[in-house]
């Protein structure tokens, strides 16, 4: 028996927990969490220097993973659960979670 899937059955989003969780994390390591600024802050430097040093200039911007709460959301929940929909909605959402703190700040 074949099954046909719909458009709403495949952009169904369900793992609201999971990708709010990853969200929020994301944000917490990237930038809010002030104790590891100096551990992620090393890891940049050093991996800037080292594939600067051998002249690799592509893989220099892969260190944004590390210092974007998009970034690190998207990546993290595609990885984890393989669903690109889940992984849309919670960059947008640490997106969200970031403009909101830094407007709750200001």
């Amino acid at each position: 028996m074949q099954t046909t899937r719909t458009m709403e059955s495949i952009l169904q989003v369900n793992n609201w927990d999971l990708i709010i969780s990853g969200a929020l994390l994301a944000n917490f390591f990237t930038w809010y969490f002030r104790p590891l600024d100096g551990v992620r802050e090393y890891i940049v430097d050093k991996w800037v220097g080292f594939f600067v040093k051998r002249e690799w200039f592509w893989a220099v911007p892969g260190i944004k993973i590390l210092t974007c709460p998009k970034c690190l959301a998207f990546w993290s929940i595609l990885v984890y659960t393989f669903n690109l929909t889940d992984a849309i909605v919670a960059s947008v959402l640490a997106l969200a979670i970031k403009k909101f703190i830094k407007y709750v700040e200001s």
